[in-house]
């Protein structure tokens, strides 16, 4: 599955994140803040609820 939606599950992101770790550099979780942080070819992302990712050609797309 190269797209994916996240939910308030972090579980299930980081789960689909690790089938696509040719797409990133560093995951991060910030416990005080509760935030899933990426580090990509194409910058950072803080990963919340309900955004867009997908894995096509190598990258990380986040939306």
């Amino acid at each position: 599955m190269q797209n994916y939606i996240t939910t308030e599950n972090i579980i299930d992101t980081v789960t689909w994140l690790l089938q696509h770790q040719d797409c990133f550099d560093r995951l991060q979780f910030d416990v005080e803040q509760q935030e899933l942080i990426v580090y990509h070819a194409a910058g950072v992302d803080v990963i919340r609820p309900n955004m867009y990712l997908t894995a096509q050609y190598g990258i990380l797309v986040t939306s």
